[in-house]
């Protein structure tokens, strides 16, 4: 924005018109960056960094009533690269040998509980300030695909090995799921699946998944802010587009 302050309303020197300008910008843009800050409770980045970003959450804990939640507030914002080397490292590999431990034993309930408690999540469709979906601070050029159900290890290995190889969609990350009979397959989104609703975006993937491989996609990912855990597994695949140099 230019200010044009002529000498007959404003009888100073150019020099000071020029000081006073500058001074006046500097307070705008502080309190701007002050009320983001305040909004979003997170730094908001570049839009050419953000863009490749999403939201990274703790684990999650009991509420006043007991009751096992995921965490809302995320701990930070995150890239590929990060999440791919935590899931190949052994920070969630006792959490993950433990659930696989308890699926003959525990109930569905217990599960799902020690699995909030216990494990860290993503939100790989964007940035949030807090997570629901009118949080939501930007999209990411991603989207998570989980499969669930399978009968064996074997056979989300085997399920995994197709997606990665997949020449119409791009693969960011594939990894086992934390109870080992899923795949959560992580995609940068091809144009053809772009929309500005994000349920359309995903139904276009999930109706090209069951389409090519006859795989049902959980249909809880039409959920802008749906958080993924992340487990341990070793032979997690990250592109390589996106390993930091």
């Amino acid at each position: 924005m230019h200010f044009l302050l002529s000498a007959k309303y404003y009888p100073y020197s150019e020099e000071k018109i020029t000081k006073v300008y500058i001074n006046c910008k500097q307070i705008i843009n502080l309190r701007i960056t002050k009320y983001y800050s305040m909004k979003t409770h997170i730094d908001i980045l570049p839009r050419e960094v953000t863009n490749d970003k999403f939201s990274v959450f703790g684990c999650g804990y009991r509420n006043k009533d007991g009751v096992a939640v995921l965490a809302a507030k995320p701990n930070q914002s995150q890239d590929i690269a990060y999440i791919g080397n935590y899931i190949r490292s052994d920070r969630a590999q006792w959490a993950t040998n433990t659930l696989r431990s308890m699926l003959t034993t525990a109930t569905k309930d217990e599960l799902g509980d020690f699995k909030k408690l216990n494990f860290e999540t993503a939100t790989f469709n964007g940035v949030f300030s807090y997570r629901s979906a009118r949080n939501l601070v930007v999209r990411s050029p991603f989207l998570v695909l989980d499969i669930d159900d399978l009968e064996s290890t074997d056979e989300a290995r085997y399920v995994q090995s197709q997606l990665v190889g997949d020449p119409a969609v791009e693969t960011a990350l594939c990894f086992v799921s934390p109870k080992g009979r899923g795949v959560k397959w992580v995609v940068r989104l091809p144009d053809w699946a772009k929309s500005p609703d994000f349920k359309t975006t995903f139904q276009k993937l999930q109706q090209y998944v069951g389409f090519e491989y006859g795989i049902a996609v959980d249909k809880s990912g039409s959920d802008v802010c749906r958080a993924c855990f992340l487990p341990y597994d070793k032979d997690c695949f990250i592109n390589p587009k996106y390993q930091h140099v």
